[in-house]
């Protein structure tokens, strides 16, 4: 059987692939060009007061043909030329869909006056925000009324403040252009502590020292409300911030150390659940000002907070109830509140729904 020699497979479709490639490549730069021309003849065109055509030399090369700059210009020139022609509907309508694209458009200096009143007459703020927030805080706890189990005029009281963290959820609204509703759902750590300095007269009038410390670390649920300000500027917004805030514990422990002397080492209790010594329900009006920088679709966010706490901690029905803490620590629970201040950084995504507004 003679030998026939065939054509090695693949190569007339790998040539194939390559010409029709370079086709679609001419084809495609060679719209782009006549598209980049198109937007120059538009914009001449206006200029001259020869608006009629301009909606349709530019809206097939929106769908593809203009980079992102030159659709936004199309837009432009499109929603105008609506306007000068008395074609309200059709000006209104492309608003719509221009602000759907480009939500965050802001009015450049050189926009036509009829194109930013028709944008302003949109509202073009978000409809809702919902982001991510961490950071961390620094607890103080507001002595109400000092407790001991000591004379208490051998007694001198300190608090520490320690560091804690929070992580948690915003959700928020703009209720107007500056003005915005914020709600957060949290979960926070928070760490403070106690000292009861005593000074005892000793035989030949040498003083000397005990001290009781006490340290806490509290885990709760916290879910503030707030309403913001917003100040605009060139890159950042600045804002105030009040509101309110309900917390739930969802746990507490505590730990106590007796100290003789300088130079003796304490001696420290053991970790303790103490829970069911402390109220279940805290409430607090907070205060904070921070910044947020634009990013697309979202703001990031910086915020300085101070928390004040309105209610006692303690069950004060079973505070002479924890033996434990009294007769081996010498310590008993002051009646205080917690106080925070804390800074927190975040991440808003923002979600867009234009709509028309009512005549301003």
């Amino acid at each position: 059987m003679p030998f026939i020699q065939t054509k090695p497979p693949g190569r007339f479709t790998l040539a194939s692939i390559l010409i029709i490639f370079q086709f679609l490549c001419f084809f495609t730069l060679n719209g782009q060009n006549e598209c980049a021309t198109k937007i120059q003849e538009a914009q001449k065109m206006y200029d001259q007061g020869k608006i009629e055509e301009i909606p349709s030399m530019l809206a097939p090369c929106i769908e593809d043909g203009f980079t992102n700059a030159q659709k936004i210009e199309a837009y432009k020139l499109i929603i105008i030329s609506y306007l000068f022609d008395d074609n309200q509907f059709d000006a209104e309508k492309t608003m719509v869909e221009f602000l759907k694209k480009y939500p965050e458009y802001e009015i450049m200096p050189n926009d036509p006056v009829e194109f930013v009143y028709l944008f302003e007459s949109y509202r073009t703020t978000s409809v809702f925000s919902i982001g991510l927030i961490a950071g961390f805080n620094l607890t103080d706890p507001r002595i109400i009324e000092p407790f001991t189990v000591f004379d208490n005029a051998n007694v001198s009281l300190k608090n520490t403040m320690k560091t804690g963290f929070q992580v948690g959820v915003g959700i928020g609204r703009y209720i107007s252009r500056k003005v915005f509703v914020n709600l957060e759902f949290k979960f926070s750590e928070n760490r403070y502590g106690f000292t009861d300095e005593i000074r005892f007269p000793l035989t030949g009038g040498n003083p000397s020292f005990i001290s009781v410390t006490y340290s806490e670390k509290l885990y709760k649920i916290l879910v503030p409300l707030s309403v913001s300000y917003e100040m605009n500027a060139k890159k950042f917004d600045y804002f105030i911030r009040t509101g309110v805030s309900l917390s739930g514990i969802t746990g507490v422990t505590g730990v106590a150390s007796r100290k003789y002397a300088e130079d003796v080492p304490a001696v420290t209790g053991e970790t303790r659940d103490i829970g069911f010594y402390r109220k279940k329900m805290l409430y607090s009006a907070l205060a904070g000002l921070g910044i947020r920088y634009k990013v697309p679709r979202g703001v990031l966010t910086v915020e300085f907070r101070t928390s004040l706490g309105l209610n006692n901690i303690v069950n004060t029905d079973h505070r002479w109830g924890n033996q434990q803490l009294i007769t081996k620590s010498n310590y008993n629970d002051d009646d205080f509140s917690i106080n925070t201040y804390s800074i927190s950084a975040g991440y808003y995504f923002s979600f867009y729904k234009p709509k028309k507004q009512a005549d301003r």
